[in-house]
């Protein structure tokens, strides 16, 4: 566990979400799980809620934008394709409002992976943006200015310079959003991706875009014609990285980065 706990009680400060104001942009969810899981999510025909630990409620996680999430031993080499990445983009415009916003990766920051900016007397709920999606663009036009500079996690350059020394929600979320950057002594992209939670199950039809392994499709022994047509028929596009057996799933963010980076420039999104 790490400096960041649950607040068991009183009425959480939320001065992050009073702070943040403006912007319109139009954005998708990212959900990023190993291919494994992938393989039932798109034989179910939906990404399922399942129980978290954390706000003891049956979610669905996302992220704004990022292809953030850190996969379990995504250090440690690998040989089965099921433990490597598989990204969901989600269209949210017809999702309902969110079951929590988060301005960074709740479950890092509770395991500790934020403690460099956090304070013990700032707790988890005091950061929680307002319930809404125009939460996600209000936060990203305060802290980042920009989308692109959001996707790279680049904070503006005098971010929390104006905030006052009182004001500990914000200012030591300026310090957490800052551990994301590559500069940083240990960069972890969730420390300033948005989190974006559902308590509800999520159909195939609202993804309209996935990243994937191109071994999980296509092999000179026979292509995954039941994945191939599911996803055809779900109408979910599609782009794909080149696996490789023996390596770290971590290997691959950089490619899916740019992958997904590609896409939203597209759809007009950075």
């Amino acid at each position: 566990m790490g400096i960041l706990k649950r607040r068991k009680g009183g009425t959480p400060a939320r001065s992050l979400q009073s702070r943040a104001s403006g912007g319109d942009q139009k954005f998708h969810l990212v959900h990023v799980t190993g291919v494994g899981f992938a393989r039932e999510i798109i034989r179910a025909g939906q990404i399922d809620a399942t129980l978290c630990k954390v706000f003891e409620e049956d979610l669905v996680y996302f992220f704004a934008m990022r292809p953030a999430y850190k996969l379990r031993e995504a250090q440690k080499r690998q040989e089965i394709i099921d433990y490597f990445p598989f990204v969901f983009l989600v269209d949210a415009d017809h999702l309902g409002p969110p079951f929590h916003v988060y301005p960074f990766d709740t479950g890092g920051a509770l395991d500790g992976a934020f403690d460099d900016g956090a304070s013990p007397g700032v707790y988890l709920e005091d950061y929680a943006l307002e319930e809404t999606l125009q939460a996600v663009n209000n936060h990203i036009e305060w802290a980042f200015g920009s989308a692109a500079n959001y996707y790279d996690g680049k904070v503006r350059r005098d971010f929390g310079a104006d905030i006052p020394d009182w004001d500990t929600g914000p200012k030591t979320f300026a310090k957490i959003a800052r551990l994301a950057a590559e500069g940083s002594n240990r960069p972890d992209r969730r420390a300033s991706a948005i989190e974006i939670a559902y308590d509800r199950h999520i159909t195939l039809d609202h993804v309209k875009f996935a990243v994937l392994p191109e071994q999980f499709l296509e092999s000179p022994m026979g292509n995954n014609s039941e994945m191939l047509d599911k996803l055809t028929d779900a109408g979910i596009s599609w782009d794909t990285y080149q696996w490789r057996p023996n390596r770290p799933p971590s290997d691959f963010h950089p490619e899916i980065n740019k992958i997904v980076r590609k896409y939203l420039q597209g759809q007009g999104e950075l």
